[in-house]
């Protein structure tokens, strides 16, 4: 009997024998780790690798701003890994930093390591005039350059009560909310338009080349340029003479005089827009019904 035990203890103790569906997962298995791990091997040569870094930046849609300049905002750097380039960032970076660009796009090349950035500038809508001299305004409101004369210029004079304007500095928000309206405003529509006075109470003095008058709301200085030369078509037609039209809020919009102010300030200009017709009342002043 202790024989038949002596058996059947060693009978239990040899190992068992690998099946051939188990030798095939195992061999399975080892290729895969082995497979992995030269992957991840190439992929820390790829990014390590010259190919992977930022070999050329190029810069279009500028006019005005340096290409050195629009590079060192986006943060972009030569060398760098194409990994690493946020270019959401980098757009954002480029819009914030530099007043003059109204947006940015930025795509990378990974073939020849390239890193473009795009901008689109914003447009110069109107010459700041005061003692001092005239400024050019961006659609912003940014002050971008002083010019000796406005003579000639396709943009409407803007004045008010800025007294000292800086060069790359912001205007006033008056100012500057004036410009963001001019943006919108077909140039067809301001050919004729030669001041546009910002009166710091939320309103603007339009001055026209016919000697008409406009007194027309910021806010809605879009509509309003609109509809200038179909009223004055209009009061025109009637027989009035050059007076002030008052297009603030909503119709009906009143004519009044020259004659019937306290003190005519009337001023040769060089302006005409559009607008909805309006209907007279008296002689000395006309609103629409």
């Amino acid at each position: 009997m202790n024989r038949g035990r002596t058996g059947g203890e060693r009978r239990e103790s040899m190992p068992r024998q690998e099946t051939a569906e188990e030798r095939e997962r195992r061999k399975a298995r080892n290729r895969r780790i082995v497979v992995s791990f030269f992957a991840f091997i190439g992929l820390v040569a790829v990014l390590e690798s010259p190919l992977a870094r930022v070999r050329h930046i190029e810069v279009s849609g500028n006019t005005t701003i340096p290409m050195a300049q629009i590079v060192a905002c986006s943060g972009v750097v030569y060398g760098e890994s194409l990994w690493e380039v946020n270019r959401k960032r980098a757009a954002s970076e480029i819009v914030a930093k530099l007043p003059m660009v109204d947006r940015a796009a930025i795509s990378v090349s990974w073939p020849s390591g390239t890193v473009s950035i795009h901008v689109h500038e914003r447009d110069v809508v109107a010459v700041y005039a005061d003692p001092n001299g005239f400024y050019e305004l961006m659609s912003n409101g940014y002050v971008y350059q002083k010019i000796p004369s406005a003579a000639g210029l396709p943009y409407p004079i803007v004045t008010g009560q800025d007294s000292e304007l800086s060069v790359h500095q912001m205007a006033s928000a008056a100012v500057s909310s004036v410009c963001r309206q001019l943006a919108s405003v077909p140039a067809s529509e301001l050919t004729g338009v030669s001041e546009i006075h910002v009166n710091g109470d939320g309103t603007v003095t339009i001055y026209l080349d016919n000697d008409f008058e406009v007194l027309a709301d910021v806010a809605n200085l879009r509509g309003s340029v609109a509809a200038i030369q179909p009223t004055i078509r209009y009061f025109e037609g009637k027989g009035y003479r050059p007076g002030v039209i008052d297009l603030t809020g909503s119709p009906p919009y009143r004519y009044t005089p020259f004659s019937s102010l306290p003190s005519s300030n009337a001023k040769t200009s060089s302006a005409s827009g559009r607008g909805g017709p309006v209907e007279g009342t008296s002689s000395k002043t006309a609103s629409h019904p």
